[in-house]
């Protein structure tokens, strides 16, 4: 059970008791070098407020993943589908949608030193809350990949992306990003992995054409079995979810901390999004130019023999947009139970 805080400025505060239940279920087929492996999971998770019973929502998803790899080929794949709701930053209440989402990646050896990869991912929102827009994401990704040092791989790509708003009739709008990319990863280890994908996007958009920067990049560093270090940064361009339409370029930032503590595990967080709106538009631009800072803390620990995993999180999140009186910040906390089978 958790004192759950609605934050200030759009609307009024309030605060009321979360119940936030949870099933998570996993199973996974396959084994051995050169073989096709499977694998399933779900979860499904129920808020329950005591007074402010108009958020009450279940959520749910299930995923397919899989892969295969022999001696020059390697392919994975995962797709999975999501019915979600909550209170929606933007939204200023009870936001709900389904997703429909897949991706393929392939790497093939065409020599011990170089290797062609491939990537397609899409992702497809529905809005069930009236007067939002369905929205759709489809990004392609080529490279050649060179193995320069024992440690370092990089190469040149081409990526295309694709975004949709559907805001209803002829007015749907798509935004068409077709450039360059710059591919490298770093393995100093087992201990330091560092995954990138850098690119320059020529981008034809309703309002014009632009030039947009885009980059993916993952850093972990496991220091040993007790403690490790990791950090996210991505920036894309994405339709907007209101209705009049619009296309947002999104930089996002995480630096993440876990520490196991005997049986517990300590996640701390930090994060942070730029969400800045590309074109002229006046659709809702003040929660579209906006940054949003998220401090997190948690501490897990499995109860009931490991049949379950107990979580208390808090957080601090401050939401700044371009008009002031749309800005608010706010702390939470959850008492949470997750059953795993």
């Amino acid at each position: 059970m958790s004192p759950w805080v609605l934050p200030q400025g759009r609307f009024d505060e309030e605060s009321d008791f979360l119940i936030q239940p949870s099933l998570k279920s996993s199973f996974q087929l396959g084994s051995g070098s050169g073989e096709w492996r499977f694998g399933l999971k779900g979860d499904v998770t129920r808020m329950d407020f005591n007074e402010l019973d108009r958020f009450n929502v279940t959520n749910y998803s299930f995923g397919l993943n899989g892969g295969y790899q022999s001696g020059r080929a390697k392919l994975l794949f995962n797709a999975g589908y999501a019915s979600t709701g909550g209170v929606n930053r933007f939204v200023g209440d009870l936001f709900e949608q389904t997703s429909v989402s897949s991706r393929l990646k392939g790497e093939y050896n065409l020599s011990p030193k170089t290797s062609l990869e491939l990537s397609l991912s899409q992702n497809s929102i529905t809005s069930e809350t009236g007067g939002f827009a369905d929205t759709s994401s489809t990004t392609f990704l080529v490279a050649g990949l060179w193995q320069a040092t024992p440690l370092i791989r990089l190469g040149p790509g081409f990526r295309y992306g694709l975004r949709t708003a559907e805001v209803g009739g002829s007015q749907d709008q798509e935004l068409t990003v077709v450039g360059p990319a710059l591919r490298l990863d770093y393995k100093l280890s087992t201990k330091v992995n560092l995954t990138s994908n850098m690119g320059l996007g020529f981008a034809d958009t309703p309002s014009g054409d632009d030039e947009l920067l885009n980059f993916r990049v993952g850093l972990n560093y496991r220091a040993s079995s007790l403690w490790g270090l990791n950090l996210s940064m991505i920036r894309d361009t994405q339709a907007t979810l209101f209705a009049g339409g619009g296309f947002d370029q999104v930089s996002s930032y995480r630096f993440g901390y876990t520490r196991k503590i005997r049986s517990a595990r300590l996640n701390l967080g930090v994060s942070y999004e730029d969400r800045a709106p590309q074109g002229v538009t006046q659709v809702v631009a003040g929660f579209r130019d906006s940054g949003f800072l998220n401090y997190t803390a948690s501490l897990g620990l499995p109860v009931f023999g490991d049949e379950a995993d107990l979580s208390l999180d808090l957080a601090w999140r401050d939401f700044d947009t371009a008009d002031s009186v749309q800005s608010w910040s706010g702390f939470q906390s959850g008492l949470s139970l997750a059953w795993l089978f």
